[in-house]
């Protein structure tokens, strides 16, 4: 007879790695802050450069959110008239998907050592955030996109640290199916070499 207790859900890490994936679309339903602080916690507990936890967070509900997305359109829209649409690739569809998520969150990097491991601290983090979220139900997308305007952006949320990157969460519309929604992934013959 198991010990656990009965309302927590357990997910096998392999499984967890293989069935993540990035969701594009949400259900118009909100994400109780406990399990938001579940994902961040969960972020807390990667590995950082010299252990400098360089991860800092903002999240982004309601209309603190509406705001950047407003932000971040606006200044799309600007750049778009500078460089014309076809240069803007998919950020205006990242746009509207954190429109739609109930959440953002956006991640900084606080590291003031200038350490290139300092970034890959924040992406364990980031990644850490999205096994979490896949465990408890939830769906994410990591947004890069947030570059085209990052200068913005920082100005908007007025933190002094460097951001790195956006990652919606809520509620899955639609989970792609099949092994990486058809997309095969390399082997380990395709991508690794090993030396003796």
């Amino acid at each position: 007879m198991s010990c656990l207790p009965q309302h927590v859900i357990y997910m096998d890490l392999d499984e967890a790695l293989r069935k993540r994936r990035s969701i594009r679309s949400y259900l118009h339903k909100e994400v109780p802050e406990k399990l938001v602080r579940q994902v961040l916690e969960a972020a807390t507990f990667a590995p950082s450069a010299k252990n400098g936890q360089q991860w800092r967070f903002t999240v982004l509900t309601g209309t603190a959110k509406k705001d950047l997305t407003n932000r971040f359109r606006h200044e799309l829209e600007v750049l778009c008239k500078k460089i014309g649409e076809e240069e803007m690739g998919s950020t205006f569809v990242s746009c509207s998907i954190m429109e739609e998520a109930p959440v953002v969150i956006m991640v900084w990097n606080a590291g003031d050592m200038g350490w290139e491991t300092e970034k890959h601290s924040v992406a364990a983090a980031i990644q850490n955030m999205l096994l979490k979220a896949h465990s408890l139900g939830l769906g994410t997308l990591w947004i890069g996109d947030i570059f085209a305007t990052i200068e913005a952006l920082e100005q908007h949320l007025n933190k002094p640290w460097k951001l790195i990157s956006a990652v919606a969460l809520g509620w899955p519309d639609y989970i792609p199916n099949g092994p990486w929604d058809g997309r095969p992934r390399k082997s380990v013959d395709e991508v690794a070499e090993f030396l003796c």
